[in-house]
């Protein structure tokens, strides 16, 4: 039922600020088991992501328990990333740096964001709403995940910028 009702869950209340699936609890409901290429858990990934961003909330993916499983981990991490997860929940400490190496901004996705966001900014003060950065197309809806990335790498270190 907490998928179904998903969008209701992550609107609750303001204080919200991100959601989480239990993976176990999901797939005894559901009658299924654990099956490496995530298709067990497909579905309600999906729906809890869209519902978070409905939201407006963070949506981390379930715990990935096999600790002996460094390959299927990675596997993991990798695809909750592709979908659009903001990270993983852990549990185990030796998981921590794999999920910061997948989800933090690497160099070159921060200093494309600085040159979106200072473009953006340029380009707007000049009445410019469609421009280019690196030979690619930029609007508005370009700009959040650009400030995004920014304010990642800034919690993340890597960023002292002043566009954040």
């Amino acid at each position: 039922k907490g998928i179904l009702n998903a969008y209701e869950i992550c609107s609750a209340s303001d204080r919200m600020f991100g959601v989480a699936i239990s993976g176990g609890d999901f797939r005894k409901c559901m009658q299924t088991s654990f099956q490496r290429d995530g298709v067990d858990m497909l579905v309600a990934r999906g729906q809890m992501l869209i519902a978070a961003r409905a939201a407006g909330i963070q949506c981390f993916d379930t715990v990935f328990t096999d600790l002996d499983d460094e390959e299927g981990f990675r596997a993991e991490v990798l695809q909750n990333k592709a979908m659009g997860f903001d990270g993983k929940s852990l549990i185990n400490p030796k998981q921590i740096r794999l999920v910061h190496e997948v989800f933090a901004p690497t160099e070159k996705e921060v200093r494309q964001a600085e040159a979106v966001v200072r473009a953006f900014v340029a380009q707007s003060a000049a009445g410019v709403g469609v421009f280019t950065v690196g030979g690619k197309m930029i609007d508005v809806a370009f700009i959040p995940g650009a400030q995004r990335t920014l304010r990642l790498a800034k919690a993340c270190g890597m960023y002292e910028g002043d566009l954040v």
